[in-house]
C-alpha cells in the first residue's frame, strides 16, 4: 500500500495479537521453547495427550477479554448509545495513513449500520505515535467532542483520505475548521488548551502503550482485538458475532 498520505511504516503487532493476550502469550512461549539453539539436537515432540487436548479446548473456550471500555456518559470522544450491546475501542493517530484508509473505507458503513442503529458504541482513543502534530490533533478532537462534534472533527481530518499532515492548524485554519464542523471557535481553542484535555489525551496514549499497541489503527471489539485497517467484512463479522452472542 504505497499512497502519498501513507505514514512511515511502524512495527506491527504480531499476528497472534488478534487473539486475546493470554492465548497469544502462551503461543509465544511455546514457540520460543521449540526453537532450537545452534548445536542442539531436535527431537520429535510427543503427541499431545487427550487430557492436554481437552485442556487446550477449555482454555480456548474461556478466553479472557481485554477490558478497556469505559462506558462513560461524559466521554467526549465516544459516539453511540452508552448501553449499546457492542463497544469498539479504537486506537488511532490522526497522522496515520492506514487510519485514514479505514475511516474512508469501513467507518461510514459501521456508523450507519451499527452506531446509528444503537447496536455499537465507538470509544475513540486518539494517540500520538507521530509527534506533536498528533497531540494537537487529539487535543482538538477532545475539544470538539466537548461540544458534541467529535465525529465531525474526525471525519473532517480524514476527509478524502487526508490526515492531520494535510491539516491547517494555524489560528486561521482552526477558525475555519471550527466553522466547518459547527462548533464555537473560542471554546474549541480554550478546551483544546486545557489541562483536562491534555491529561485525557496522555491517558489514552499511555493506555495504548501499556496494552502493547505498536501500530495504528488497533481495535478492541467487546474485549477482542483486531489489528490494522482490515476490510469492512472483518468488522461486520466481529460485531455480528458479538450481537448474536
Amino acid at each position: 500500500m504505497s499512497e502519498a498520505t501513507q505514514t512511515p511504516a511502524k512495527p506491527k503487532l504480531p499476528w497472534f495479537w488478534i487473539m486475546p493476550i493470554p492465548v497469544a502469550l502462551l503461543i509465544g512461549i511455546i514457540i520460543g521453547m521449540q526453537i532450537p539453539t545452534p548445536g542442539d539436537s531436535v527431537a520429535a515432540a510427543p503427541a499431545p495427550t487427550e487430557q492436554a487436548a481437552e485442556g487446550a479446548q477449555n482454555a480456548d473456550a474461556t478466553q479472557q477479554k481485554i477490558n478497556v471500555e469505559r462506558r462513560d456518559a461524559n466521554d467526549p470522544t465516544a459516539v453511540g448509545a452508552i448501553d449499546a450491546p457492542v463497544t469498539m475501542v479504537t486506537y488511532s493517530d490522526f497522522q496515520c495513513g492506514y487510519c485514514a484508509k479505514w475511516a474512508a473505507e469501513s467507518l461510514p458503513t459501521i456508523v450507519q449500520q451499527y452506531v446509528d442503529a444503537g447496536k455499537l458504541r465507538i470509544e475513540y482513543r486518539d494517540i500520538m505515535f507521530f509527534g506533536e502534530n498528533s497531540r494537537q490533533s487529539a487535543e482538538l478532537a477532545v475539544a470538539a467532542g466537548k461540544q458534541g462534534k467529535y465525529q465531525e472533527f474526525h471525519d473532517a481530518i480524514f476527509a478524502d483520505g487526508a490526515t492531520a499532515k494535510n491539516a491547517d492548524f494555524s489560528a486561521e485554519g482552526i477558525k475555519e475548521l471550527a466553522k466547518t464542523i459547527g462548533v464555537d471557535h473560542k471554546q474549541l481553542v480554550a478546551d483544546a488548551a486545557s489541562e483536562e484535555t491534555s491529561a485525557l489525551v496522555q491517558k489514552n496514549h499511555d493506555e495504548a502503550k501499556d496494552l502493547g499497541v505498536t501500530g495504528t489503527p488497533t481495535f478492541i471489539i467487546n474485549g477482542s482485538p483486531v489489528v490494522g485497517a482490515q476490510p469492512l467484512e472483518v468488522f461486520v463479522q466481529a460485531i455480528d458475532v458479538e450481537l448474536a452472542g
